[in-house]
């Protein structure tokens, strides 16, 4: 289960209009192994491009797909918070608002 961490802003208080930085700590879910099978075909051929046989044989390709946990905030002053673009680390997120 994903949770919340800390909660840090960029200072103790506001004047109106400043803009307020407020980051996220938090974990997420564990990602999810999701195994893939894929099938490979080796084919023999003459010089002439003549098939002269094949052998098929499959494998699996085990890969991690994150969990695609979503960070938002809202808060009961009805400021609109936008996420800083690329803040997001997979255990950290940026968001701000005008005070």
């Amino acid at each position: 289960m994903a949770s919340i961490n800390s909660l840090s802003f960029d200072q103790p208080s506001y004047t109106p209009g400043d803009l307020i930085t407020l980051t996220i700590g938090y974990t997420p879910d564990s990602p999810s192994v999701v195994p893939t099978t894929f099938t490979a075909t080796a084919t023999i051929s003459d010089s002439a491009g003549n098939p002269l046989g094949s052998a098929s044989a499959p494998f699996v390709v085990n890969v991690s797909q994150a969990a695609g946990d979503v960070v938002s905030v809202t808060d009961d002053g009805s400021h609109t918070w936008t996420e800083t673009p690329g803040s997001d680390t997979g255990s950290s997120v940026v968001f701000t608002t005008s005070a």
